[in-house]
């Protein structure tokens, strides 16, 4: 069984939540994943993606929340471009992620928002999309909107990068360390979080007693001493996390006597 041990401050107390099912390991390395060495990162190597601002002029922006042809405009463009998008006229996570990947991919800002910049290098005609487009919230509003997320959103946006590599400070599919990956993930479904381990434990969501899809298990003294490791939770008692440079991001079993005897809660950031 996995053991959720309060360690710091006021979480003081132990809970058990019981494994019903033994998986064989999916990657064998994954039980010294070491998460990436965020607390003592310099600026330039935590530095993140530049996150989608709140705007007072939606008339020529298309961005998350938005509904409408100009949106089925863009999702056509980007399967133009080599991505696999239904093109429903809904700007949902997949449409968020792909438009941060286009942006990425043509050096342009990685906002998730398309401009001026992004229609042009998506061959996209400025015209009438503000007559297309359905904005169903005020902009103060709709930026709220996008932090409401499903589980199934946000496990889909953890299974999207399976694979991707593991580098020191990564936080794009270019490479990830630990808390990048799990900064990555919730950033495309608007919830923005704390960088490091600690501080995602420390200061967001809620502590809950059993992890849930989509909730975030946390680990102790796996590289460093204290909070130190962190992984989305999908169900049957696995995880997806960025382990080690062997690794990259993977599915791992929790029934690992290592992720055991370091286990120390979940959290819901939802």
């Amino acid at each position: 069984m996995l053991t959720k041990k309060y360690s710091i401050g006021k979480y003081i107390g132990t809970t058990v939540f019981v494994t019903s099912l033994t998986f064989s390991p999916v990657v064998a390395g994954s039980v010294f994943a070491q998460g990436a060495p965020d607390e003592d990162a310099t600026a330039s190597e935590t530095t993140k993606e530049v996150s989608s601002p709140i705007v007072t002029d939606h008339s020529n922006l298309i961005l998350a929340g938005n509904r409408g042809e100009a949106v089925t405009n863009v999702q056509s463009a980007l399967n133009d471009h080599g991505y696999d998008l239904e093109s429903d006229g809904i700007f949902g996570p997949k449409t968020d992620n792909a438009v941060r990947d286009f942006q990425q991919a043509n050096s342009l800002l990685i906002d998730g928002i398309v401009g001026p910049e992004t229609k042009k290098a998506l061959s996209i005609t400025s015209g009438t999309e503000e007559e297309q487009l359905i904005i169903s919230e005020a902009p103060e509003q709709q930026t709220k909107s996008t932090t409401v997320s499903t589980s199934s959103d946000i496990v889909e946006i953890a299974e999207s990068v399976v694979g991707s590599p593991y580098q020191f400070g990564g936080t794009t599919p270019a490479g990830f360390d630990s808390s990048g990956f799990i900064n990555y993930v919730f950033e495309q479904a608007g919830i923005p979080l704390d960088r490091t381990h600690a501080g995602m434990w420390e200061n967001n969501g809620t502590h809950v007693d059993t992890p849930s899809p989509g909730d975030v298990v946390f680990f102790e003294n796996t590289y460093q001493e204290g909070v130190s490791h962190s992984g989305i939770y999908i169900g049957n008692n696995q995880m997806i996390h960025a382990g080690t440079e062997e690794t990259g991001v993977e599915v791992t079993s929790l029934d690992y006597n290592y992720w055991q005897s370091r286990y120390i809660g979940a959290k819901s950031f939802q």
